[in-house]
């Protein structure tokens, strides 16, 4: 569940970049799947995460006008300084803090997340939103298998 506040703020990159409801889809799409990925690798269910509940949570923190954690990286893709978005911000975004623990799964369980990874390094200032997006929709596709 903690993941999907990852690939939110991903998702509110690219619409404060710009790049249209295409872009975003793409990107949703790529980052559901490491969530399944990871998830799976762990021990849970992929059949868990591809229900109504699920798949309804993901998407509406993704594409939810009012998820904080999209509107959070509306904000960086926008070109809102990090510091900037997170003295000003309402609530709490819970994706700014699970990004961290990506990594570190990602390493620990040995699966590739370009996308959510990639939220990590803008957020720690290694990429721009900009450079961590294009870096991402540039991969080739990955296999469902991955």
């Amino acid at each position: 569940g903690a993941l999907k506040n990852v690939l939110a703020i991903a998702a509110g990159v690219c619409e404060g970049l710009g790049l249209g409801i295409n872009a975003m889809s793409a990107l949703v799409t790529q980052g559901n799947a490491e969530i399944r990925w990871l998830a799976t690798a762990m021990g849970a269910r992929p059949e868990t995460l591809s229900g109504v509940a699920g798949m309804g949570d993901i998407l509406l923190t993704c594409f939810g006008s009012l998820s904080r954690n999209r509107s959070v990286g509306v904000r960086l893709g926008s070109g809102e300084r990090f510091e900037d978005v997170l003295d000003s911000k309402n609530g709490v975004a819970e994706g700014v803090y699970t990004a961290r623990l990506v990594v570190e799964l990602s390493d620990q369980y040995r699966v590739i997340l370009p996308v959510l990874t990639c939220v990590a390094r803008v957020l720690s200032r290694e990429v721009s939103p900009k450079q961590a997006v294009f870096e991402v929709l540039a991969l080739p596709p990955l296999a469902e298998s991955a």
